[in-house]
């Protein structure tokens, strides 16, 4: 079989992307619709911890179900590293050969030129490797860069190995994951989506009281995530250790409920008012990531009580808007509509 020089699988725009392990899942994706539509089904719900009222730096947000592999859509053939010996490099090039996106794990960024860690710290990271030039001796690598954009960009091949050993030095082994989106047609189901919000909209702080310990699930996250801005603001978690990723998941799962929103206005053919309310709703979520940004960037305390207002309030209309959409979902489920789950969405 002849070797191929270079090789470079496509990427499209992933529904989430502030994660390693979740960004791949829909960016994968590109001619179908099997894991996009397994997120609009299944990823409905947020969830987040409670240690960081009692010291943790980070509310260990996230949304259920997005993880790369946990996707019952995808294929896997998982190779652990340990045993690869000299020839992690050679496997990792047949994966690519074969149409397979390669999922790394436990590989230290400080020598992965363009990581965003690079030549920085020292932290174990995973990615994905998407293409190989021969001649370059470069992996094209789909990550945050050394701009904390999530995009792809080439790396030396012996950077990527120098990583790889510095994790396994310090006697962390991880995988090497090929991964590919099966042939599978996945449908919107309405029946799924309409239990799934139902189980985001009850909750609330009297069911995740703080004095609770455990993750919290659904709408009441947001209360949470308005309490760990505070705790920011009154300096009870060092502006040094501020999680900086939390409006970005938030940004993305507002986008992401928009898109469901806009799914079941066309397939139950509502009318787009909630959607549109549900718009200004993302907007803000927008905002709020800019003005989190901000303060990242250069230290600005007074806009830490202005997005933790502009969270709660966001909460109130997200709830309100939800629960409508849930009542008239729920009204023509009871009129027993025919083959709803059935229906193909063709946009």
């Amino acid at each position: 079989m002849k070797m191929n020089k270079h090789i470079e699988l496509p990427i499209t725009e992933p529904m989430y992307g502030t994660y390693h392990h979740q960004g791949p899942t829909t960016a994968i994706d590109v001619n179908g619709n099997a894991a996009k539509n397994w997120c609009l089904n299944q990823a409905v719900n947020l969830m987040c911890g409670r240690r960081f009222l009692n010291g943790l730096t980070t509310p260990e947000l996230s949304v259920p179900g997005t993880s790369l592999l946990g996707t019952p859509y995808m294929e896997y053939i998982t190779v652990p590293t340990r045993f690869t010996g000299g020839y992690i490099n050679f496997i990792i090039k047949k994966m690519l050969d074969n149409g397979y996106y390669v999922y790394f794990e436990s590989v230290d960024d400080y020598y992965v030129t363009g990581k965003s860690w690079y030549r920085e710290r020292h932290f174990m990271h995973n990615g994905l490797i998407c293409g190989y030039d021969r001649d370059d001796k470069t992996y094209c690598i789909y990550a945050y860069d050394k701009n904390w954009i999530y995009q792809k960009f080439w790396t030396p091949q012996n950077a990527f190995d120098a990583g790889r050993r510095s994790a396994e030095k310090q006697g962390k082994f991880g995988n090497i994951c090929a991964v590919k989106i099966k042939d599978e047609d996945v449908k919107i189901s309405v029946e799924t989506i309409y239990s799934k919000l139902k189980q985001y909209l009850d909750s609330d702080i009297e069911k995740y009281p703080f004095q609770a310990e455990g993750n919290v699930y659904g709408i009441a996250v947001l209360t949470y995530i308005s309490e760990y801005v505070m705790r920011l603001y009154r300096e009870v978690i060092p502006y040094e250790r501020m999680d900086r990723r939390i409006f970005r998941l938030i940004l993305g799962d507002k986008r992401v409920m928009l898109e469901r929103i806009i799914k079941i206005e066309e397939t139950l053919n509502f009318d787009n008012k909630l959607s549109e309310k549900y718009r200004l709703l993302v907007k803000e979520a927008d905002t709020m990531r800019m003005l989190y940004a901000s303060h990242h960037m250069k230290r600005r305390d007074s806009v830490l009580p202005i997005i933790s207002e502009k969270l709660l309030r966001l909460q109130k209309n997200e709830r309100e808007i939800l629960t409508e959409l849930v009542e008239k979902m729920g009204k023509v489920l009871e009129n027993n509509a025919v083959g709803i789950s059935e229906k193909q969405n063709t946009k």
